[in-house]
């Protein structure tokens, strides 16, 4: 249907795909935009020039029709002034009313930071990976803010792990069991699948597995040990885990037992 960059197409654009009635897929370009010939079947004279670009696809959505007409604007990219769609098999859209439809498939996008798959000349003083930031589309976690807020309210702002009472934006909810591994159900069940944990490290020692909670909800020594993380260890090592109860025991269970089988199958 569209990229979010305007008229011109450049690696990385989003390019959102309609067959009626709705949009149905999300995809990024790959390549570079070339001249070429349109492809066989095409209802266009053969000989007609055209622009090619490779497209990765992202993912499957399902969009109305009627949600996306109220998204895009009369008279501009795939939208005739008359508020129907034009006929045709590639138009611009507004990066903001882009990103609105991301969010009507429960989508976002945010700016992430990485090398991945770039070669890196080792003899150079900077970095020549091209932009130091690309787009990432993920979904949206729609129950976070209300998970935050409630973990704040019920453990008045103190880390579950080593007790200390620190300003709101030093703790974040943490998922005793991980939210990838969690069903939705789970997920929706925030009182007992989330826990505050501090940045002073705290939240890492956990996720990580140099710390898990016992079956009596005593802090212990994970699996992952390392010199480097001893002091901080031994200053909650014993205590007792405020949010470990009869309801969250099994969330604590599983992440017990993923540390000490995966960290087995790595020896």
């Amino acid at each position: 249907m569209g990229t979010a960059s305007g008229s011109t197409t450049w690696r990385g654009d989003v390019v959102f795909h309609y067959a009626s009635p709705e949009l149905r897929a999300i995809s990024r370009v790959a390549t570079a935009p070339r001249p070429a010939y349109p492809p066989r079947g095409y209802d266009v004279p053969e000989t007609a020039e055209g622009t090619l670009v490779l497209i990765e696809p992202v993912c499957e959505i399902e969009v109305p029709r009627e949600t996306v007409l109220q998204v895009l604007e009369d008279g501009h990219g795939p939208v005739n002034a008359d508020g129907t769609l034009r006929r045709g098999y590639f138009f611009p859209v507004d990066s903001s009313q882009a990103l609105e439809l991301l969010g009507c498939a429960g989508l976002e996008a945010v700016e992430e930071s990485g090398v991945e798959d770039v070669i890196l000349d080792e003899a150079s003083d900077g970095f020549l990976g091209g932009a130091s930031d690309r787009l990432a589309i993920r979904a949206v976690r729609a129950e976070q803010r209300f998970l935050r807020d409630q973990q704040m309210r019920r453990w008045d702002s103190s880390c579950c792990l080593c007790g200390r009472s620190l300003p709101e934006e030093l703790l974040i909810a943490a998922h005793i069991k991980p939210r990838w591994a969690c069903t939705e159900v789970e997920r929706m069940d925030t009182l007992n699948v989330s826990m505050l944990a501090c940045l002073f490290g705290c939240d890492a020692l956990y996720e990580l597995g140099y710390v898990v909670v016992g079956e009596d909800g005593t802090i212990e020594y994970g699996p992952r040990r390392s010199i480097h993380v001893e002091e901080g260890l031994r200053h909650i090592v014993g205590l007792q885990c405020p949010a470990y109860r009869d309801d969250s025991r099994l969330y604590f269970a599983w992440h017990r037992k993923h540390h000490f089988n995966t960290q087995g199958e790595h020896r």
